[in-house]
C-alpha cells in the first residue's frame, strides 16, 4: 500500500503554456522544477526571464533565472537546436532585474546531440525544461 501512495503523491508536469506560479514543469528523478516567475515571451521564438525553484526530496532548493530560445528544423535562418540557459539567483534577486554571466547553457541538437557551453554544466533537469517550454515530446500541443 506504501508504495501505491508514493505514486499517487508525485507531482505531474505541467504544460509551460498552461503552468500558473507554482506548478510543476519537470519532474527528473528525485527533483522537481516548479514555476516562480512567469516566462516574458520574446521575438520570434524565445521565453526570457522567467524563474524557477528546483525542490529536490521536498526540500526547497535554489532558484534560477532560465531563457529559452526554440527554433525548428529546417528553418531558414534558425539554428538546428534549442538553446537553453541559466543563472542561479540569490535569496533576494528576482528574475530580470539583473542581466548576469550565464552559469549553464544547454544546446540541444534536433539530432539528438547535447552541448554544454556555459561556465559550468547544464543541470539534469534542463533538456527536459528545454522540451516543457519549446512543446516538444510529451508536451506537443498541436
Amino acid at each position: 500500500m506504501t508504495a501505491m501512495q508514493a505514486c499517487t503523491n508525485q507531482a505531474r508536469e505541467t504544460p509551460s503554456h498552461e503552468a500558473e506560479l507554482g506548478d510543476t514543469l519537470v519532474v527528473e528523478g528525485d527533483t522537481e522544477v516548479r514555476l516562480t516567475d512567469a516566462f516574458k515571451p520574446g521575438e520570434p521564438n524565445g521565453l526570457f526571464d522567467g524563474g524557477i525553484s528546483v525542490i529536490t526530496d521536498g526540500s526547497e532548493g535554489i532558484r534560477a533565472e532560465v531563457n529559452a530560445v526554440c527554433s525548428m528544423p529546417d528553418l531558414p535562418n534558425w539554428p538546428e537546436y534549442d538553446n537553453i540557459y541559466g543563472r542561479w539567483l540569490s535569496d533576494d534577486e528576482k528574475p530580470g532585474v539583473e542581466g548576469g554571466k550565464t552559469d549553464w547553457q544547454l544546446l540541444l541538437y534536433f539530432d539528438g546531440e547535447a552541448k554544454d557551453k556555459g561556465r559550468e554544466t547544464a543541470p539534469g533537469w534542463a533538456k527536459r525544461l528545454a522540451q516543457n517550454l519549446c512543446r516538444k515530446g510529451d508536451f506537443q500541443d498541436n
